[in-house]
Formats: structure tokens, sequence, C-alpha cells
């Protein structure tokens, strides 16, 4: 059997990753050949958040490059049992592209992991750079579309498949898994009297979220001497009184970076695109032997239950208490991680899901006519 597997983003994508080439190994020994074909090469990927003129205008080329090679495929799907489509099929066209799909005649699965049926930049204040990384111009009912039209739809969590199955009564829970062979925790703890270091780790259009964040940061340092790390915000977080260390994602670096932290922070508002997020961060986190402190909205309220794997925290006073009782208690922190550990390896992680998304794939190419 043959699949072929469809994502914008390459393997350096924050969501295909987890959700598409997480599974293929498995894929591989179930007797499933998985293609992967994303829309942008790894190299496009790398440039995907950059700004400017210079910046959108390779963008744009590379993005119809894409386009083109991406109609080719489908114009060949035919050849494989089965397709997944994660997300899209384009940027923008989903429903050409749909149409040359269904000409191809092959069954497919619908695989989705965020809200992607509302505009995310209708959630993000006009003003805060991460509204103008979001993406312009989609249009969120072809969403609707590619769920009405699959043979399954695969969906991130409840939340996403209560609202699939208003379009598509074959819906499916798949979780984002974490790949936990990748995500460990440090082998050995940091010396004592070493400084401590609290992290956000994610991308530009997210880093609006951390913003939120800087004074209860900055009231923190006046009670610890720490380190805030950031990575992959595309721009510099400055918190006055505290040491700020900031960076590029880079997938080489990703489960080091985790890992090197003492305590996740995963601030999030209270909305309808934020409650059909899927928790990966906090997940990570967790994998990595990281304490979350979160904000309970969507899943997060159970995938971090408070007291026992990390702490929920609402405002900028229980955001400095929640962190600031994690960096005062070594032995707190320690019986957290490894609770978080355990709970991501047994319901969370790639091994446990993997039958599911294989099942799903199999399942789906068994209504090929």
């Amino acid at each position: 059997m043959r699949a072929l597997l469809l994502s914008t983003l390459p393997v350096e994508g924050p969501s295909a990753r987890p959700r598409l080439y997480a599974y293929e190994r498995h894929l591989r020994q179930a007797g499933i050949e998985p293609v992967f074909a994303p829309l942008l090469s790894s190299a496009a990927a790398r440039r995907f958040y950059a700004l400017g003129p210079t910046a959108r205008a390779t963008r744009i080329a590379r993005a119809a490059a894409g386009v083109l090679g991406r109609l080719a495929r489908l114009l060949a799907a035919g050849r494989f049992d089965v397709v997944v489509v994660h997300r899209d099929l384009l940027p923008r066209g989903n429903r050409l592209a749909l149409r040359v799909l269904r000409r191809a005649g092959v069954p497919f699965v619908y695989d989705f992991d965020d809200a992607v049926y509302l505009s995310p930049r209708d959630f993000v204040a006009e003003g805060v750079a991460s509204h103008r990384r979001m993406a312009r111009g989609k249009d969120p009912s072809e969403t609707v579309d590619l769920a009405r039209a699959a043979t399954l739809v695969l969906a991130g969590n409840a939340t996403l498949a209560e609202r699939a199955r208003e379009w598509n009564p074959n819906v499916r829970v798949q979780p984002t898994p974490v790949d936990t062979d990748v995500f460990r925790p440090a082998l050995r703890p940091p010396p004592t009297g070493a400084r401590r270091v609290v992290g956000w780790i994610g991308s530009p259009t997210a880093a609006y979220c951390l913003l939120e964040l800087r004074a209860a940061l900055g009231r923190l340092g006046h009670r610890h001497r720490y380190e805030l790390m950031v990575v992959g915000a595309g721009e510099s977080i400055d918190v006055p009184g505290v040491s700020v260390t900031s960076r590029d994602w880079a997938l080489e670096r990703e489960a080091d970076d985790y890992r090197s932290l003492d305590v996740g922070l995963y601030p999030l508002p209270d909305n309808e695109w934020t409650r059909g997020k899927c928790g990966y961060k906090a997940l990570v986190y967790m994998a990595s032997g990281v304490v979350p402190v979160v904000s309970p909205v969507g899943v997060n309220a159970g995938i971090v239950a408070d007291g026992v794997r990390g702490f929920h925290a609402t405002d900028d006073e229980s955001w400095v208490g929640a962190v600031d009782r994690l960096l005062s208690d070594p032995e707190l922190r320690i019986e957290m991680s490894v609770r978080g550990r355990e709970f991501v390896e047994s319901h969370f992680s790639v091994r446990a899901l993997q039958a599911d998304f294989v099942a799903a794939v199999r399942d789906a190419a068994e209504q090929r006519p």
C-alpha cells in the first residue's frame, strides 16, 4: 500500500512534523509506503516567517513553485492507495485542488490540529507583530470543503472533532503525539547554584502570548535571579531586570533547547481560536522533564493537571506565584517532572498513538472503489 502525505510545510513545520512525519517508521512497519510531499521545501520553510519586501517576494516565488508542484502531485495521486491532507491542499485555491484530487478517484484523510476554520488574525490585536505574520487572504471556508469531501477526518482534540462532525460524520480524535525518544529529560541535573532557566519555545505567530507576561516575569526577577530563554519568537523580548537569551528555532537544536529549561511557559488568551489548540507545547515540556505553567485554556486544563504535573495561571499574580514556587522547590519540580513524563509516555507519545493513525490510513484506503 502506498500513501501520499501532503502538508504545506516540510519536516521543519511545527504541526506537520508530529502529525505526519513522526509516524513514518510505524507506517513502514505496517506495510504502508509513505511518500511525503510538502508544498514548501526546507529552504523555503526556514524563511517562512521572514519580513520585508525582499523576503515577501521570495516567499511568493517559492509558494508559486510549490503550488505548481502540488497540482502536479494531485494529477498523479491516482498512483496511490490513499492520500493524507494536513490542514490544506493549497494556501488559497483549495476548491480547485480538491476537484483535481477527486478526479484521481483516491480516498483521502483530512487531518487538522487547529481551528483553521477560523481566521487566526481575528484573534490577535492590530499592531502586534504576530498579527502581521499571520496568513493574509486565506479563506477558512475552504477548510470546510476539504473536511466535507474527505473519506475520514482526523481532528486533534474533542473541540475540533465536534466542529468537524457538522461537516462529516466520519471523524476521529487523533491527538498530536510527542516523540518521546527525541524529547527526553536531561541526563544530569544542572549543578547546584546554577541559575535556573524559565523558557518559552514557539513560533513568531504566537509571540504575542509571551509579550503579555513581561510584567509578571519582571516581578519574578525581584524574587529570583533566573534566565529567561525565548526560542523562535522572531523578535527580541525585553524584560527589565531579567537576563533574556533569545535565539531562532532550529530543528537540530530543538530537543536540547527544551530539556535545558527548568520551567516552561505556555500563556494563551481564552478565545475560540486558542480553545482549538492541542497542547503540544505543554506535552513537549513534560516529555523533556520540564514542569509547565499554562493558561488553562482548552485541552491545557486537562493535560496539565493543576498541582500535579504543573500549574495553571490566569493572571500576573498566579503566573508569578506558580513559577516562584517551582523555582524555590527543586524537589517539587522533580516530582512533577516525573509525573509529567509518565503521563505523556502513556497517553500522548508516538508509540501510544501510532496504531490509531495507521488504522485511520488503512480504513480510508479500503474505501477506494
